[in-house]
């Protein structure tokens, strides 16, 4: 296996199928025992770094809106194959990302950043509305479009 980050070190992990199997472990390896559990299968072997949190300030905290770790699956026959990767959470699931698959992803968090400047636009004519008239609620102020998109 090609050493990627010139890390020598090597890890043996007892498995059910094969036996005792030793391979390289990329220096950003957490090398955690779910990676690296003992008697599981030899194409279950992980490699996975710690988790990288993209959070956001809010009034109530600062709430993890995405996750993603390096990983490599030395010995899957399964997409995205024996090369490092990094996957991605979001809603709840894991998606494994390319370099490329990470670029497209940044563009679209990107053009995503724009909708919610919109709704603060809209919020604030709401809100402008509603002063006007001294707290009641007039007809114009119903924020019909707040579906998602």
């Amino acid at each position: 296996m090609p050493d990627h980050d010139n890390s020598s070190r090597t890890v043996t992990v007892p498995t059910c199928d094969t036996g005792p199997v030793t391979v390289w472990e990329p220096d950003w390896c957490a090398g955690s025992k779910q990676e690296h559990q003992s008697g599981g299968y030899r194409v279950d072997i992980t490699h996975a770094s710690p988790d990288y949190e993209f959070t956001v300030s809010t009034s109530c905290g600062r709430p993890v809106i995405l996750r993603a770790c390096f990983e490599q699956c030395p010995f899957t026959e399964r997409p995205p194959g024996h090369v490092p990767f990094v996957n991605v959470e979001m809603d709840g699931d894991w998606h494994p990302h390319s370099s490329y698959d990470l670029r497209r992803l940044s563009d679209t968090l990107t053009a995503h950043a724009d909708r919610p400047r919109e709704l603060a636009d809209r919020l604030d004519g709401l809100t402008n509305a509603f002063d006007a008239t001294k707290g009641g609620t007039p007809a114009a102020a119903n924020p019909e479009k707040g579906s998602g998109g």
